[in-house]
């Protein structure tokens, strides 16, 4: 899927978040609610960027979607919690706890734009520690995270930071919270929070009303009484396959098994093939994934040919074994043969010759990209949109945004079915996450750092206007870039004019060299015209006007200005024409 195809440039919050990552070292975290295209953002800026970046996200299945590696396993980090008064993680032992080779220690040195995506459920300190460590490395102790520039995406009010309480109490002295941005190093400066506001998924404004609410935990009385009518309801939207949301694995596995043995015959079982390190939690669809024909699946995999999308939803029609086919109907009636598909683990690497970062695969993991889904967990339908969901809250919620996460991946109300009444209690919000929300799209912060891009901005433009040849947009936008940040006496800023500038040069002698080689050709494409017209001559004198026309032809053909050529090719046909009259 081409990202710059389906990003909208227009949306404003957008522009101000790409001109903040483009055009200065600022960090920002990119958020919104669910459908608004974060996902879409972070993939844009991945392959757009000219930033060395890498992208990181606290889960292996995360890292696999997001193209990236684990947090943990990118910058070693222990799994238990990192608390500051750890002295063997102090800045004077990290080193010597971490052991990274000299590789890992260039790669960070040199990046340049870190992304880590669904930070919401990164904690706090693993934020610090990650600050500590691009300090220590980068040799750069003053400046947050080393200098280096951080993209945080995702959204605090659906996902949560998973903790076990005896973690939980040890940083609890330490943290007001687990949430990422409860790191100290926040205390220390600003972090600029754009919050996208456009949504994409849903287009009822009624729909989307209610679902702000639960997002803010703000619903009312009037917003539970019409979403509790859709309790034990068919649903009602057109088309589409009816999928079970619940908050417990357990529960989906029931379902899933269930419904697969009600299917007549035995399951073919598809073993996934593995190579090289691609651990079991990373992978996205089961190592013996079950299935038969009649049931419901889900793509888990963008498809290369664009037939299907992660989280399509379909109906297996027909198995291969022998052939390695699963025929699938998808939602939209249309017949695909799956074959299986590869998943890549990747580390980063920093290649040395060509000055940038590369990924080097560690391992592949080979298997249909499908998973039985009659029902998945609400964690596991993060990011993904369905037309007819069930929801089975069955024990209630347990963890903040779970409420809203379910409800929002179905693109309209008439869609839902809910197998019990949505209490108030399963809608719940950490009041942390409300009071760090108050400092989204804040004019004044995100005015400042777009303040420090604006020349930035403008020099690119104008080096982009001059690339073109639009060299009066070229002025003006170098112009306002001077206005706003006065550079060109900068010895770098000198350098880059003139190599630019020496184009104009290098094309003035270039054309100047094709002249002089046109001028050749069209010397000796004479000499030979003048050939023709004598050997036109000889031809007349022997009596054989037709081969003297077609030798003055010639010569007109080589050079359409000679003279002599014109005048006895036109006293020759002259009589030939008074003849046919």
């Amino acid at each position: 899927m081409d990202e710059k195809e389906n990003i909208d440039l227009s949306n404003p919050e957008l522009q101000n978040a790409l001109q903040i990552v483009q055009f200065t070292r600022n960090s920002l975290f990119l958020t919104g609610k669910a459908g608004t295209g974060k996902s879409t953002f972070l993939r844009y800026i991945a392959s757009t960027t000219k930033k060395k970046h890498i992208i990181l996200a606290p889960t292996g299945i995360a890292a696999i979607n997001a193209g990236g590696s684990t947090l943990h396993s990118f910058f070693k980090l222990p799994f238990h919690p990192l608390l500051p008064t750890d002295t063997r993680y102090s800045v004077r032992h990290l080193r010597d706890m971490l052991k990274y080779n000299s590789e890992k220690i260039k790669l960070i040195r040199e990046v340049e734009l870190i992304i880590i995506d669904e930070v919401s459920m990164v904690r706090a300190d693993i934020i610090d520690f990650i600050d500590k460590v691009l300090r220590v490395y980068c040799r750069n102790m003053r400046e947050p995270f080393g200098g280096k520039q951080m993209l945080f995406v995702g959204d605090i009010y659906q996902l949560e930071p998973v903790l076990r309480e005896d973690d939980r109490a040890l940083l609890h002295p330490f943290y007001p919270s687990a949430y990422f941005f409860d790191a100290h190093i926040f205390r220390s400066f600003q972090l600029v929070s754009i919050e996208l506001k456009k949504v994409y998924r849903q287009s009822d404004p009624a729909f989307i009303s209610i679902l702000d609410d639960i997002r803010t935990n703000n619903a009312t009385d009037a917003d539970l009484r019409r979403l509790n009518e859709r309790v034990g309801k068919d649903d009602e939207a057109d088309g589409g396959l009816p999928i079970t949301l619940s908050t417990r694995r357990d529960t989906v596995d029931y379902i899933n098994q269930r419904e697969l043995d009600k299917l007549e015959g035995d399951p073919f079982i598809s073993k996934g093939q593995v190579k090289g390190e691609f651990p079991e939690s990373s992978m996205p669809t089961p190592l013996e994934l079950e299935l038969k024909p009649g049931c419901h699946v889900m793509f888990i995999k963008n498809d290369m040919a664009h037939r299907w999308v992660n989280g399509t939803l379909g109906v297996v029609s027909a198995i291969d074994a022998e052939g390695g086919i699963v025929s699938v109907v998808a939602e939209n009636g249309n017949e695909y043969d799956v074959e299986r598909d590869m998943w890549e683990n990747v580390r980063y690497r920093f290649n040395e010759t060509e000055k940038k970062i590369e990924e080097e695969q560690v391992g592949t993991y080979v298997q249909f990209p499908l998973r039985l889904a009659w029902a998945i967990t609400v964690h596991k339908s993060q990011g993904l949109t369905f037309r007819r969901v069930k929801i089975d809250f069955t024990g209630g919620a347990f963890a903040g945004g779970q409420a809203y996460v379910a409800l929002s991946r179905c693109t309209s109300l008439e869609g839902i079915t809910l197998k019990e009444p949505i209490r108030r209690t399963d809608i719940f919000v950490r009041q942390e996450v409300v009071r760090f929300a108050r400092q989204y799209n804040d004019g004044t912060i995100i005015n400042k750092a777009l303040r420090q891009s604006k020349a930035d901005k403008e020099y690119y433009d104008a080096v982009k206007a001059f690339d073109r040849g639009d060299f009066e947009e070229c002025l003006r936008s170098f112009f306002l870039a001077i206005h706003s940040r006065y550079d060109i006496e900068k010895p770098a800023a000198r350098r880059f004019i003139r190599r630019k500038l020496q184009i104009i040069n290098d094309l003035r002698t270039e054309n100047e060299q094709l002249r002089e080689r046109e001028a050749e050709r069209m010397k000796y494409l004479k000499k030979l015209s003048t050939e023709y017209v004598v050997m036109g001559k000889e031809c007349e004198k022997a009596g054989m006007n037709d081969a003297a026309v077609g030798n003055y032809r010639k010569a007109l053909d080589l050079c359409p200005d000679n003279p002599q050529a014109k005048r006895r090719l036109s006293r020759l046909e002259k009589p030939s024409k008074k003849k046919k009259k």
